[in-house]
This record gives C-alpha cells, sequence and structure tokens, in this order.
C-alpha cells in the first residue's frame, strides 16, 4: 500500500484513506481490497483526463468507482492494488473539519500514509447507511465488544456536528446497531 501511494504522490496524486483500510491501518493488520483515497491535491474529476495519461505511461490500469471517478490500479512486487480516488461530489460529501479533525498518519517504507480514524469511517457509513454499510459497522461493533478496538465516543460526537442535517439519521443508525 505504502509503495502504490509513494508512487501516486510522485505525479501530486495524494490525499487521505477513508475507507475500510482505515480499521486495518488502526488495528495493525494487513490491508484487503481496494484503497479507498479522498483526493486532496486535485479533483480527480476535473482533471481525470490528466490521471489517466499519468496511468497510461505508467503502464496503470484504469477504471471507474461507483462514483464516476477515477481509480488506478498498480502491481507492486506482484500485488495488484486498486486506489479508488475520491472527492466531494454530489451526495458523497466529506466536510474538510472532519478530515482535519479524524487525519491520522502512519510511516511505512519511509512514506507518510494519511488516513481517517475509525470514529470518522464509522460516521461515513452510519451517514451514508446502505446495507452493506450497516454489515460493516456490525463488523466494527464486534471489534468494540472484543476489545480489539476502541471507539472515541468524544469524537463521534465531534464529528457529528458537521453533519447537522443528517445527525439524526447517523446517531439512529449507530444506535440500532448498538455502537451509541
Amino acid at each position: 500500500m505504502a509503495k502504490a501511494l509513494a508512487q501516486l504522490r510522485a505525479f501530486n496524486i495524494d490525499g487521505i484513506i477513508i475507507g475500510s483500510t482505515c480499521i486495518d491501518i488502526a488495528l495493525e493488520r494487513p490491508g484487503e481490497g481496494d484503497i479507498d483515497l479522498f483526493v486532496t491535491s486535485l479533483s480527480p474529476l476535473l482533471e481525470e483526463a490528466k490521471i489517466r495519461q499519468i496511468a497510461y505511461m505508467q503502464g496503470w490500469s484504469t477504471g471507474t468507482t461507483d462514483l464516476g471517478t477515477p481509480s488506478i490500479t498498480i502491481n507492486v512486487d506482484d500485488v495488484e492494488i486498486t486506489i479508488e480516488l475520491y472527492e466531494n461530489i454530489m451526495d458523497f460529501y466529506i466536510p474538510v473539519e472532519a478530515l482535519d479533525l479524524c487525519k491520522k498518519n502512519i510511516d511505512a517504507y519511509n512514506t507518510n500514509i494519511y488516513y481517517v480514524a475509525p470514529e470518522c469511517w464509522m460516521i461515513f457509513k452510519a451517514r451514508r447507511g446502505s446495507g452493506k454499510d450497516i454489515a460493516e459497522l456490525s463488523m466494527l461493533k464486534y471489534m468494540v465488544e472484543e476489545g480489539t478496538l476502541s471507539i472515541d465516543k468524544s469524537l463521534i460526537e465531534k464529528l457529528l456536528n458537521f453533519y447537522e442535517e443528517d445527525k439524526h439519521h447517523i446517531v439512529d443508525r449507530l444506535k440500532s446497531i448498538k455502537l451509541m
């Protein structure tokens, strides 16, 4: 993961991990699946042609996320790593203040990896509220109950303030699976 992110960073494609990979990082376990990167250095939509050109020149494959933003697949040490590039678009909205509040980092292979705290991921999932999101939150609840992951409730309260319009729905969803 670090090597793939470093390769993107060399072309000014940088950001913060917002997907379930942040849970893997918090638990210090190897990640599975793709990496959801909220891009902070450029607009994946407005600069899609540039991103695809970089990928083509580097021999990387490209695709499209469910939101219509580009994704890049990079081969690192014979492992295919897909990085989905996101930004605020339509109903997919993450306040910059939430990213700033939740931003964590680790160093791997001399690369700073930025990711959101699990509490932030939890709020993002509860806000969206799809069946898959609720199932993933139930897995998180199990980790909290087992003591493998701790949740900072005061951070959750601060995050909820950034989602005033959706706060009630987020809290209801978290209460329904007993994460609040």
